[in-house]
């Protein structure tokens, strides 16, 4: 496939959707990350923690001018706390010191401090021993008061208390800011990293994704309506005939129905595949709901349950003890006619053809002759057809009936596949019998506000009428690909390797029926 130009803005590519859904589902990643930093950091911290000692002497600072005042006093306790300081981180002063205790370098730090509305002044050496922080301390009294006497020889300070040999080690900085620090930078961090997986992530997440990542152009786009369980059972079953169906969820089907019935009159074509890539991508839904559609056209509409392997419309159309006597597999097995098989749904007025259980030959059967002669059967007696099939990663079903079928169309499920298989299915399905006519976008997720509403049927985007793919040529670079072709390449098939009576097991999503 031609790779298609981007001509908007990286911001109409970002889907915030997903990107804090995925955020979402990776919190306990994150989670996990940021105290693992943290308590790196504190293991760091408390590994690179060395002991240290504190003395301390006390001065009081006069003026020899200003006799008792207090005020100048104060004044003059500001100023030489000042020049103490700047004579503490000067050279000069650890050069004398190191002289003074005959030692190659200054292994200690100093600070002066003034206490409030005093004219005392504190000085407050710190070593990595108490003999250091002492004899240091003692050094730097004695050069202080030299120094000083250069600075101002009006001041005058006089020791109030002597510096004592420190007996207890200072109390260890605690880690924990270091660690909170650096477990929130690791969670934003991690949160970037996610956020940025999520956008590169090849997947279809709107109709501009699917125009422009895939070899085939959108029939519409389907939102989530919430959850279809309450405590366990089915809550609604999601069918556009049901009390329960939002005006928009029924519109949305309506419009998707009529554009397959256009291009089905336009080609006069009765039989219509719909299948997925993968299992809950809702093409079980997304089928029934086309069917019904259909059918309040006042057409005589039959709807195939072409899952052989694990059949769910019947979940669907029937009450849970209600059980076929003739099922679509015993039409094939030749156990039974068609007109036993057939259901007709006097409620929603359409016909059915369901199955109850598993079986696993499902490829033998539906690449019967008895297969092709019940469809042309069905062509004769009904307006429309529609067959729901197994997904094709998973089995050839779906390209066996595509190949007598006459118009395909392919259930993508928001943010799940992959572009890249996607197209492999395309192109698959674009090889056999049955016109590919395009995609339906299932399943879509948005934030508030976003959703777009159901608007007038117009045309269908850029890519004009159905049958015209513009510069995509025949099917783009993709060609054939060869592993769809093959049916029995297929290997496990996953859920479907079970081929006993089937237990109703609707996924949480509303569309991710089978």
């Amino acid at each position: 496939m031609e790779k298609k130009p981007n001509t908007g803005s990286i911001f109409d590519t970002i889907n915030l959707y997903s990107i804090l859904r995925d955020i979402f589902r990776n919190l306990w990643a994150i989670a996990l990350g940021a105290v693992a930093v943290a308590m790196i950091v504190n293991i760091i911290a408390h590994t690179k923690v060395e002991s240290t000692y504190t003395t301390n002497a006390t001065f009081v600072i006069t003026s020899r001018t200003a006799g008792n005042y207090a005020y100048n006093n104060l004044s003059a306790a500001s100023t030489m706390a000042e020049s103490c300081t700047n004579v503490l981180n000067s050279s000069l002063l650890k050069r004398k010191v190191c002289e003074d205790l005959d030692v190659d370098s200054f292994q200690a730090s100093m600070s002066t401090r003034v206490i409030t509305d005093t004219n005392l002044m504190t000085l407050k050496v710190t070593g990595d021993s108490p003999w250091n922080a002492y004899s240091i301390i003692r050094s730097v009294m004695k050069n202080m008061e030299e120094l000083t006497s250069h600075i101002s020889s009006d001041m005058v300070m006089e020791v109030m208390q002597d510096p004592a040999v420190p007996i207890n080690a200072d109390p260890a900085p605690s880690p924990r800011s270091q660690m909170i620090k650096w477990g929130l930078i690791a969670a934003a961090a991690l949160t970037a990293v996610f956020a940025f997986l999520s956008y590169k992530k090849d997947t279809i997440k709107s109709e501009t994704d699917l125009e422009d990542k895939l070899d085939a152009h959108s029939l519409g786009e389907l939102y989530n309506y919430g959850s279809t369980k309450l405590f366990g059972k089915n809550k609604n079953k999601l069918l556009i005939t049901e009390l329960t169906a939002g005006f928009e969820f029924v519109e949305r089907f309506k419009k998707l129905a009529a554009r397959i019935s256009t291009e089905a009159d336009k080609r006069d074509a009765k039989v219509i595949v719909v299948t997925g890539v993968r299992e809950h991508e809702g093409k079980t839904t997304v089928t029934a709901n086309i069917a019904l559609a259909l059918a309040r056209k006042s057409d005589r509409v039959l709807l195939i349950d072409g899952d052989l392997r694990r059949p769910t419309l019947a979940s669907l159309f029937l009450d849970d003890d209600t059980v076929p006597e003739v099922t679509f597999k015993d039409v094939l097995e030749g156990r039974g006619e068609l007109d036993d098989a057939l259901i007709h749904d006097e409620k929603r007025d359409i016909w059915l053809l369901l199955n109850t259980s598993g079986c696993s030959n499902s490829t033998d059967l539906v690449s019967s002759d008895e297969m092709a002669e019940l469809i042309e059967d069905a062509r004769s007696r009904f307006d429309y057809v529609l067959i729901d099939t197994p997904p094709m990663s998973l089995m050839a079903d779906a390209e066996v009936m595509a190949d007598i079928s006459d118009i395909s169309v392919l259930t993508v499920k928001y943010d799940l596949v992959q572009a890249r298989d996607l197209n492999d299915a395309i192109d698959a399905l674009r090889v056999c019998k049955a016109h590919f006519m395009g995609c339906v976008l299932n399943d879509v997720r948005c934030l508030p506000g976003e959703r777009r509403t159901v608007v007038g049927y117009g045309g269908y985007g850029r890519y004009g009428r159905y049958g015209k793919y513009g510069k995509y040529g025949k099917y783009g670079k993709y060609g054939r690909y060869g592993n769809y072709g093959s049916y029995g390449s297929y290997g496990s098939y996953g859920a479907y390797g079970y081929y006993g009576h089937y237990s109703d097991e609707n996924s949480d999503s509303p569309q991710s029926e089978s």
